[in-house]
């Protein structure tokens, strides 16, 4: 009686002998240890085992159940014992047919070779001929109507060679250390070869492909480019007319239908200190921004530009930054012309009625009146002198029986006295008949001072039980005080006055 054990080998259970078992191990670990240097000794190993299982499975057949150590012998016989490796197959070439005429063929799909299922590819490995007939075979068929049934059938029920032996196999030769070492070593450089062209054509096509891309960004710079240019041209045209008075861009009324940049500016800024850097900002931002575009279109245009071009990447740059600065500080002193503003009394009226009725005084241009003016679209200048449209009207009840009119003027300056000159300078038309005060909703100061907030207001003081009337319309005071802006030819609406 013999001891037995239980073993997986090749990912199958066998009972083996324990003399067979010792016979195994023997021989497994020998062939580890003439691999040892060998690249992929852990495929090859697992391989052989996978081999070694299925020859002692034929071994067996359907009657026996015990692998004996006669079984180890026949498979090593059949696998060739470790010592008789060589390292480049040294063998006669007719001892290299022989075995592979002893080589048992299977019937395998070669996925290595394939173009689509491997089983053409599988299917010429095994009968031995060229793929291209089988192919074409399978093409005609395809024609006749039962080429692709037959091909997919064949494809279900035909494995494919996943590994050495079975790709050895179906090749027909014999399945041993010497071939499974050098099918591995194929299939090894098979794999470095396709990963090498892989990463080539990887690289290659990733070169392609910035190479495009390089190739529309340099279109897409050019188009910039030449739109950089032209919008620069056609500003520096535009803006050289506006700054020259040639074209004038300010809507005007009065004496001329539109002001130019320069005209305007001193309006607004009519301190010249303040004016000459504002202008000098505003001419060296309108000139640099330009040439500053001009020269990076040239450059998306051109490419590589010399060092001297390159200047204009720093100069242009510069007379902007110093244009914006010079802007802000004179902007800074223009706004400091704001910083004060004084009432400057002007007309002190006093009126004996029963009612005091205050309506427009008619505007008179050139002799002519003018019975609606449609109000001032921007900046009216008449004769150096601009005209604003708006009184500021404000009513509350009189300390006595009289009606009192008062007529004040307020502007803005940098100090109390220059703000006090600006408000002496302000010309505002009222006049009594009778009952009626007549109120010109219309009033000018020299151009000269600038536009500084210039405002005229006419407060009257109604006595108790007496009655006031804005254009035939009775309002009330009721012992409080009410605000509103007379306008030409449009209602007056007034509101109560809230102190803060």
């Amino acid at each position: 009686m013999k001891k037995t054990l239980s073993i997986h080998l090749g990912r199958q259970l066998f009972v083996i002998e324990e003399d067979a078992y010792d016979r195994l191990q023997a021989y497994l670990k020998k062939l580890e240890t003439s691999l040892a240097n060998e690249s992929g000794i852990t495929e090859i190993v697992e391989d052989i085992e996978m081999r070694f299982a299925e020859l002692l499975t034929q071994y067996l057949g359907e009657t026996r159940q015990v692998v004996t150590i006669g079984d180890i012998q026949k498979a090593i016989a059949s696998l060739g014992e470790p010592e008789e490796i060589t390292e480049e197959a040294e063998q006669p070439k007719q001892t290299q047919s022989n075995q592979d005429s002893n080589g048992q063929k299977r019937m395998y799909r070669d996925m290595d070779n394939a173009m689509l299922g491997g089983l053409a590819s599988g299917l010429a490995a095994y009968l031995s001929i060229d793929p291209v007939i089988i192919r074409a075979i399978f093409v005609i068929f395809g024609f006749m109507g039962f080429g692709v049934p037959v091909y997919i059938i064949l494809w279900i029920i035909v494995p494919s060679a996943k590994t050495p032996s079975e790709r050895l196999q179906m090749k027909g030769k014999p399945v041993n250390i010497d071939t499974l070492k050098e099918e591995f070593e194929k299939t090894a450089s098979r794999l470095k070869d396709d990963t090498i062209n892989a990463a080539n054509k990887f690289k290659a096509n990733n070169q392609h492909l910035a190479n495009q891309a390089t190739s529309i960004l340099r279109f897409i710079g050019k188009i910039f480019g030449v739109l950089f240019i032209a919008g620069a041209l056609i500003w520096l045209i535009i803006f050289t007319l506006i700054v020259s008075g040639v074209i004038d861009v300010v809507p005007m009324t009065g004496d001329q239908e539109f002001a130019s940049l320069y005209e305007f500016l001193q309006l607004v800024s009519p301190v010249n200190k303040s004016f000459s850097l504002i202008w000098m900002g505003i001419l060296l931002v309108g000139f640099a921004g330009p040439l500053l575009s001009i020269a990076i279109g040239a450059r998306l245009l051109l490419g590589k530009v010399n060092k001297y071009f390159k200047w204009n990447f720093i100069i242009l740059p510069s007379f902007i930054f110093i244009g914006i600065v010079l802007g802000i500080i004179g902007s800074i002193n223009s706004a400091r012309d704001y910083e004060v503003y004084a009432w400057h009394p002007n007309e002190q009226l006093t009126i004996a009625s029963d009612d005091l009725k205050l309506e427009e005084l008619p505007l008179i241009i050139n002799n002519s009146k003018i019975e609606s003016s449609g109000g001032i679209d921007f900046i009216s200048i008449r004769d150096g002198e601009i005209m604003e449209h708006g009184i500021n009207i404000t009513y509350k009840e009189s300390n006595d029986s009289l009606f009192h009119v008062s007529q004040k003027f307020r502007a803005h300056g940098v100090d109390l006295a220059s703000a006090q000159k600006r408000g002496m300078h302000i010309k505002h038309q009222i006049k009594v008949e009778g009952n009626k005060l007549l109120v010109s909703p219309y009033y000018n100061f020299p151009a000269k001072d600038g536009l500084r907030n210039q405002e005229v207001e006419i407060i009257i003081e109604v006595p108790k039980g007496k009655k006031l009337f804005i254009n035939n319309r009775e309002v009330l005071v009721e012992g409080q005080e009410y605000m509103g802006v007379m306008y030409a030819d449009e209602p007056f609406e007034a509101y109560e006055a809230f102190e803060d």
